[in-house]
């Protein structure tokens, strides 16, 4: 009795143990499956990301090469607007060079869409000759007498001496 009880837990002892290790390989075959799902979902969701920040890399270049061609566009016309007032304010003084440009000077700040510069309407001559009266009256009060009045033409005299009255 004793031992077909053994003999009996034996078997049945075996029967557990097979079924054990096919559990186990069931599990350990579904462990790789997911694991590989997961490694899967992993590496997609990095190349996912990797794109994206490959995409925002070039949009971020994209984005300075505007802001320098832009920026480049701003200062050409500031330059090309300083130029022409210089050679405007150059006219309105009765000088005028011949190397300067200013037709092709106008035609490039219209295309880069620049403001155009206003031709002064007041000769610069009268602003020059006003500030030129004052630094004379400045400077001749205290080479001449407290009470004395220089008069009109201590004024043209000095103007003529500068260069600034014709």
């Amino acid at each position: 009795m004793l031992e077909s009880k053994l003999k009996k837990d034996e078997v049945t002892i075996t029967d557990h143990g097979m079924i054990a290790a096919a559990k186990s390989q069931h599990y350990e075959d579904k462990f790789k499956v997911v694991t590989q799902e997961a490694q899967n979902a992993i590496k997609k969701a990095n190349q996912n990301a990797q794109a994206k920040l490959d995409a925002a890399q070039l949009q971020h270049e994209q984005d300075m090469n505007s802001y320098r061609e832009g920026l480049k566009g701003s200062i050409v016309i500031s330059h090309l607007q300083a130029r022409l007032k210089m050679a405007y304010d150059a006219r309105t003084t009765g000088f005028e060079c011949p190397s300067w440009n200013v037709k092709a000077w106008e035609a490039k700040l219209k295309d880069l869409g620049g403001n155009p510069v206003e031709y002064p309407a007041k000769p610069v001559v009268e602003e020059s000759s006003k500030a030129a009266e004052m630094a004379i009256n400045a400077s001749g009060d205290a080479d001449k007498d407290a009470g004395a009045d220089p008069g009109p033409g201590a004024v043209d005299e000095a103007m003529v001496e500068e260069g600034v009255a014709a």
